[in-house]
């Protein structure tokens, strides 16, 4: 069995059938491709660990579009290395002839310092949105939490009183909220619509259901507008969102809730950045 085909068949009979989503299979597909653009479409049976360890020293540099080479993160590497151990994982539970996935080492991950803005950045960002429709969407996410492919799944009808439900990872349905501000935001944009796209947000241009890139790029623009120099992306309001709640004392097990989180330890990140107890306790013993 080829590399390609032992891929296709963990695709085909684990991940369609799981109802994985769409980007995982697109990175899972994206590591197929990169382990044979290294070592070619070679049988799974000759794949060993001399082979991994030079596929993993070919992944550790990219090069930009300007001809810059960079090194990437380790978390990606070890996101990579994730996606062949359990190929090979599932090879084994046929029987199939390959490398043990226990002998590939994993690096350890690497904290992550989230990027975030204050609320004070936000609201000029706000400000500054071109259009009724970009502060919606800036308000929304900031008030929310939610991710961009969930606010671009809702739809006219999906909010009442402040508050919504969104499938998010996993195929797990969630309740979320928005503020008054965004609340407000909202009527004015749905009252001034003439379109009649069941979306909740809409192209200007085509009046259908928004892009994640114009999102993406929406959000880039009013950030520049506002004089925020930082990269700014939907998932950065989402971080602000998080990083806003514990500044002022919300407990982390609500956020785990609100974010859709499995688990409370992937919400701990956001407790490395603002921990208030800490704070305090420095203040209170440290001398000068």
């Amino acid at each position: 069995m080829k590399i390609s085909e032992a891929f296709d068949l963990y695709k085909n009979n684990y991940m369609f059938i799981k109802r994985m989503c769409r980007r995982a299979i697109e990175t899972q597909d994206s590591v197929k491709k990169s382990l044979i653009r290294c070592l070619g479409n070679i049988e799974v049976t000759n794949l060993d660990m001399n082979k991994v360890k030079k596929w993993v020293d070919s992944i550790s540099f990219y090069e930009t579009r300007d001809g810059r080479i960079m090194k990437r993160s380790i978390n990606t590497i070890r996101n990579d290395l994730f996606r062949l151990k359990m190929v090979l994982k599932y090879l084994k539970l046929f029987d199939i002839d390959c490398l043990n996935p226990d002998l590939i080492p994993m690096p350890k991950r690497e904290d992550v310092i989230m990027p975030f803005l204050s609320p004070d950045e936000v609201n000029r960002m706000i400000e500054c949105a071109f259009s009724l429709r970009n502060k919606l969407v800036i308000s929304l996410l900031y008030s929310s939490g939610i991710r961009l492919a969930e606010m671009i799944s809702l739809n006219r009808d999906s909010i009442n009183n402040r508050r919504f439900s969104v499938v998010g990872k996993g195929k797990k349905m969630r309740l979320c909220f928005i503020d008054c501000r965004t609340e407000k935001l909202l009527t004015e944009y749905l009252n001034a619509r003439k379109d009649s796209s069941p979306a909740l947000i809409v192209s200007n241009r085509y009046k259908d259901r928004m892009t994640p890139t114009n999102v993406q790029l929406l959000i880039k623009n009013s950030a520049k507008r506002a004089g925020i120099n930082k990269k700014v992306t939907p998932h950065t309001l989402r971080h602000s969102f998080a990083t806003n709640f514990l500044a002022n004392n919300g407990n982390i097990r609500y956020l785990a809730t609100i974010l859709g989180h499995s688990s409370v330890n992937t919400t701990m990140i956001y407790a490395h950045i603002v921990d208030n107890e800490l704070e305090k306790q420095y203040n209170l013993f440290h001398s000068y």
